[in-house]
Formats: C-alpha cells, sequence, structure tokens
C-alpha cells in the first residue's frame, strides 16, 4: 500500500482535531501503512505542508472541513498525488458527494483500502476592484452572491457546526443583502440581471447541506450551475426548504444549467468563495473554469 501524509486541522469542527492522531497511527499501523502526519497552525499552512509532501507521500490525506480539503487540494494539483480526507469539519460537503461514510472508523478503513478514482477540479480566477488578480483551485463549489455572502458570515460562527451553522449565518444576512447587477455569460447561456447567487457546482452541496446543485457528478466534465435572480426576500423564505431536498429548480428565476466554464462581471461590488473559503469581498469579475480528469480521489 502507498505511504500516507496526513494534514491535520486542528481547528477543524470543535477544535478537537489532533485527538484523532492516536485513532489514525493505531489504524494504519495494524494494516502496515507507512504514515507521516502534520499539523497545519495557521491559514495557510495545509497548502504548503501538502505542497511540500507531494514529492515524496503518493497519498495526502486532509483531516478536517472543506476549507481544509481546498487548501490540500490546492498544495497538490498537478502533482499527481491521491486526495483522501478524513471529514471532521463543519460542513464537510465534499465528502457528502464523494459517499464517504459517518463513522470515523469507516472513514479510516476507506482510507487504508486506498481505492480512488479521477475526478474534474475548478480554477476560479478573480479581479477585484482595484484590479488585484488572483486564482485558486476547488473541488467541490465556487459560489458568487448570497452563498459567498452566508459562508463569509458562517466563518464567524464557531460553536455550531453543520447545516444548522449556515442556517444562521443565513438568517443573519438574508434581509440585508441587496446584489447589484451582474452579467454571467458562457458558451451555454447568457444571464443578466440581478443575481441573488451563481453556485458553481463541481459537487452536489454547499454550506453544510443545501444541495444547490443536486444532480452535479465529479467526473462528467460539466458543471452543474444554479442561477438565482430577481428573488424577493419573501419568496427567499418560501423556495429556501427544498434547497435542502434539491427540488428548488422547478421556482420561477431558479434554473440549473451546465456548462464547462462562465464569467460573471459587475459594476458593484461581487462576494465569492471556493469550497466554502472567501475570494473576496469587492470582486469585479469572477471566472470559473472546469479541469476534466485532474485529480485521483480516495473513494468508498
Amino acid at each position: 500500500m502507498l505511504p500516507t501524509f496526513f494534514v491535520i486541522n486542528p481547528r477543524s469542527g470543535k477544535g478537537d482535531t489532533e485527538k484523532l492522531i492516536p485513532l489514525i497511527r493505531s489504524h494504519f499501523n495494524s494494516a502496515r501503512i507507512p504514515i507521516e502526519m502534520y499539523v497545519t497552525t495557521v491559514q495557510g499552512d495545509a497548502r504548503r505542508g501538502a505542497a511540500d509532501a507531494s514529492s515524496s507521500y503518493p497519498v495526502i490525506v486532509a483531516v478536517g472541513g472543506d476549507g481544509t480539503v481546498n487548501e490540500v487540494v490546492n498544495g497538490i494539483a498537478g502533482s499527481g498525488c491521491i486526495l483522501g480526507m478524513l471529514p471532521v469539519g463543519s460542513g464537510n460537503d465534499f465528502s457528502k458527494t464523494a459517499n464517504y461514510p459517518h463513522r470515523l472508523n469507516d472513514c479510516l478503513e476507506v482510507l487504508s483500502k486506498q481505492r480512488s478514482k479521477t475526478i474534474d477540479l475548478g480554477v476560479v480566477a478573480t479581479v477585484s476592484n482595484v484590479l488585484q488578480k488572483s486564482s485558486r483551485h476547488f473541488i467541490n463549489a465556487a459560489g458568487i452572491g448570497l452563498d459567498a455572502v452566508v459562508a463569509n458570515e458562517a466563518g464567524k460562527i464557531s460553536s455550531i457546526r453543520g447545516v444548522a451553522k449556515y442556517s444562521i449565518a443565513a438568517s443573519r444576512v438574508l434581509f440585508r443583502y441587496k446584489p447589484g447587477l451582474s452579467v454571467v455569460t458562457s458558451e451555454q447561456f447568457v444571464s443578466e440581471g440581478k443575481h441573488l447567487l451563481i453556485s458553481v457546482g463541481n459537487g452536489k452541496c454547499s454550506g453544510g447541506g443545501f444541495y444547490l446543485t443536486p444532480d452535479a457528478l465529479l467526473d462528467d466534465g460539466l458543471f452543474d450551475v444554479c442561477l438565482a435572480k430577481d428573488l424577493s426576500t419573501v419568496e427567499i423564505l418560501k423556495i429556501l426548504p427544498f434547497v435542502f431536498s434539491g427540488k428548488h429548480g422547478r421556482f420561477k428565476n431558479v434554473s440549473i444549467r451546465r456548462t464547462t466554464k462562465l464569467t460573471a462581471r459587475s459594476e458593484s461590488d461581487l462576494v465569492a468563495h471556493v469550497d466554502g473559503e472567501i475570494l473576496g469581498l469587492n470582486l469585479r469579475e469572477v471566472s470559473v473554469e472546469l479541469i476534466p480528469g485532474a485529480i485521483r480521489v480516495i473513494v468508498p
């Protein structure tokens, strides 16, 4: 079996991730798989640690939430390393699409078997209101608008996990978020107006369990894109319960499209995230592109 490197975020979930170290060590010693562990201390450590390990370890496991997975992905993208995860964060959205089990011991069993598949990856390029440019990979979802504003607010909540955390965050921002005019262009469609949100899904859900792109597949060479526009607060509250089951696409001014790339532009500030991590609060252009078959991931 392939040597494995664990990138552990001690602040994920309830902040006690380091307690898993003896469990991980015991399981992999029993499986006779060589391992090394790296505990992060500040934001960005997971990316740097994964990148440094990618030349020596063929399997890199992110121990944390979607943000930790995103950092590790950005550290190993293009290296040929296989990604694994021990989902112990607040949302764990990517693990839902990848069908990881709920129990940690079962996840460790999945990781030690090292069965993997090739999936697609996304990359986002942004331009801010002062023309500063940046780019970042994502593996699960990228969002522009309300879902990014909610993700930003959720980052301020540390005492609650999962969909409850994001629901509370949504309740805090819903009545004050006012989208500006924007234009979304792709080869498949053009959408103009006040976009409440533009959610680009490689995976099915984001925000701890909001199934904005419920039919998305990780390996079909396409993004699913949820577009919601011109919705009042009352209409949003009516639609919101249906997002948990992915049945919101039937409502007026909500559509789900497919594409390999798109660009959103606005004269006012755009807020965007990748895998729940905020890219910026004052962006004017966000471009998203799919890279087919770009990474291998351990799966059940």
